[in-house]
Parts: C-alpha cells; sequence; structure tokens
C-alpha cells in the first residue's frame, strides 16, 4: 500500500491478491493500554484516527485539515514533532509480502522500540504490509515477536499490519499477537460502470473467520486509480458518489474502527496514479477530497457514543455501487 510496502505485480505473481499483508507473549486485540506518561504533543487526536498513505511532508498541512490526524513516518524523533498539531504517528518498521523487515535484527527493532515507547505522539508501529504466509511460511512468528517487542516495552502503542486476500487464519490474533489489522479490498476496477461492494463484506467476513474481532479490523479505502500509472490499469479511481457508498459499507460492517487508510494520498508512479491529493474536483478528477473531509470530521470512534446501529449487510447482497452523476 505504500511506496516503499505495495507491490501488486509482486503479488499478482506470488498468487495473486484479487483485491488489493519471544517475549512475554500476549494475544493481540485493540482495547486500550495504560497511555504514556507525557503529553507534550498538547491535545492528541482521539476517536477514530484517520490516515492516509504515501504522504509528502510537505502535504502533512493540507492533509490535517481533511481531517486526517494519523501520519505513516518512519521512526525518527524530528519527523515526529514536525507532525501537524494534534496529530499522531504509525511508524514504518515493517515488511512487505516476503521481504525483509526494515529492522531485521530483533535487538535493533527493541531498541528502537524503547526509544519511542515515552513518545506520546506514537500511537503504533507498521510491522508487515500483505504478509503472505503461503510464501513466507515463518511470517507469523515474526510478526509475533516483534508485537510482544512493542506490548513489552511500549504497552500503550498499538502493533498493526495491513492484510489482504490471501490465507488469513495463519496470521490469526493467537500466532501474531497484533493488535490491529488493515484490510484492503479495493472495489473499484477499470472497465466496470460500478463497484463491487461485495468485496469488501468478503474479505471482513474472511478475517473474522480468522479469528479477528471487528474492533481489531481497519478499513482501507481506495482513493486511487491507474490510469495514469506506469504498471497494470486494473483500478479506477472511484466517483464521489461511489466513495461515498464506499464509505457507507464499512460504516456497517466496521462502525467504530480505531483508525481507516486511505490509500493512497500521493502517487506511486506504478501502482497509484491518480490519487487522492489530485481528487480536488480539478482536472477531471472527482472531488473525493471533500468526501473523505466529511467522513474523517465526523466524531466517532472507540469510546465515542454509538451512531444509529445498522446491520451489516449480508454477503448476497446487492453489491455494486452506480454514479450516474460521477461525483
Amino acid at each position: 500500500m505504500k511506496t516503499r510496502l505495495l507491490a501488486v505485480a509482486a503479488a499478482a505473481a506470488l498468487g495473486g491478491a484479487a483485491t488489493g499483508y519471544l517475549l512475554a507473549p500476549s494475544a493481540g486485540d485493540a482495547a486500550a493500554r495504560p497511555a504514556a506518561a507525557s503529553r507534550a504533543a498538547g491535545a492528541l487526536a482521539t476517536g477514530t484516527l484517520h490516515a492516509a498513505l504515501n504522504m509528502p511532508a510537505g502535504d502533512r498541512a493540507k492533509a490535517a485539515a481533511l481531517g486526517y490526524d494519523l501520519f505513516d513516518v518512519d521512526p525518527d524523533a524530528g519527523e515526529i514533532a514536525s507532525l501537524p498539531k494534534g496529530g499522531r504517528a504509525l511508524l514504518w518498521v515493517g515488511n512487505t509480502t516476503c521481504g525483509d523487515f526494515q529492522q531485521n535484527s530483533t535487538s535493533a527493532f527493541a531498541d528502537t522500540v524503547k526509544r519511542f515507547a515515552g513518545n506520546d505522539r506514537v500511537y503504533g508501529w507498521y510491522l508487515s504490509d500483505e504478509p503472505n504466509p503461503d510464501q513466507c511460511p515463518g511470517i507469523a512468528g515474526e510478526l509475533r515477536r516483534r508485537a510482544d517487542i512493542v506490548h513489552r516495552y511500549a504497552p500503550g502503542q498499538k502493533a498493526f499490519a495491513s492484510l489482504t486476500d490471501w490465507p488469513m487464519a495463519p496470521l490469526k490474533p493467537s500466532e501474531t499477537h497484533l493488535d490491529l489489522i488493515g484490510l484492503d479490498p479495493y472495489p473499484c476496477r477499470s472497465g466496470h460502470d460500478g463497484c463491487d461492494l461485495k468485496a469488501i463484506d468478503t474479505m471482513v467476513g474472511q478475517a473474522t473467520r480468522a479469528g479477528f474481532t471487528r474492533k481489531m479490523i481497519v478499513p482501507v479505502f481506495q482513493t486511487f486509480g491507474q490510469s495514469c500509472s506506469d504498471g497494470e490499469k486494473n483500478w479506477r479511481l472511484p466517483a464521489a458518489g461511489e466513495m461515498r457508498a464506499i464509505l457507507t459499507r464499512w460504516d456497517r460492517l466496521v462502525p467504530r474502527p480505531a483508525f481507516d487508510i486511505s490509500y493512497s494520498w500521493g502517487r506511486q508512479d506504478a501502482w497509484a496514479c491518480p490519487a487522492l491529493a489530485d481528487a480536488d474536483g480539478r482536472d477531471g478528477n472527482p472531488d473525493l477530497q471533500s468526501v473523505m473531509r466529511t467522513h474523517n470530521l465526523r466524531r466517532t470512534g472507540p469510546g465515542l457514543p454509538e451512531r444509529d446501529p445498522a446491520p451489516a449487510p449480508s454477503p448476497t447482497a446487492t453489491g455494486s455501487c452506480t454514479d450516474p452523476a460521477k461525483g
């Protein structure tokens, strides 16, 4: 999902995601752990946080005005300190599919976690993007070791990985000790007038059958297309009405997530072009930024009042969304 993460072509070569990753052990969950002692960042964002990947530092203020308050950054004290006021950090230290972790040494990773354990602006640790247990059978153990380090040294922070529609059962919470998982069913494909919302139901069902609770799921929204990418042309940018339908579907399935992700804010030459940074209603692109601003600025999330409940849709329910007005 990231410039240094997503490898769609490699994923296809490995068997292809149709949609689109010991210390004192403890099973993962999304429950709050003791907060860090310091409050140096002032009033930090609470409720459901909102992240958008592949964001240049110069775009963060603009994104913050759209309600984005969780930023995917490297474990660098200066970069964390420079985040917009109230913004929090999701630190990338992971691997993609079966690749090497950014910090391969367990001791080096533990030292990094210890260094940022007292930093209240650090929300959590991005441990892996689309790990494939069929191709790398030891990946669950690698994730567990890293999640246990987070839980031991930074108990207020989250261990996170993003999964796709490769087998999830080997990555179940009891094996990986993850607190939160991202799911990335991208429903809007090139050559199709509507978006297949059933893809969202299918992947959520796959995750729950693997033992992940709804509270552990982080929705990943499709805010990219591939019409101007250098690589494959499998996906297209949703229209504004289609984006609202995607958000509504996720809202019914996972109504109060810990955070959600927009993929992608910035362009990736091979995989994501155009992206959310382009989708401002100009140059023929839909105004997805306004749609996401409305979504992001709602007051929702863990510990906040429930919105009006709605039953989750059946997997057999109508699964396409159309937008005749195209925005």
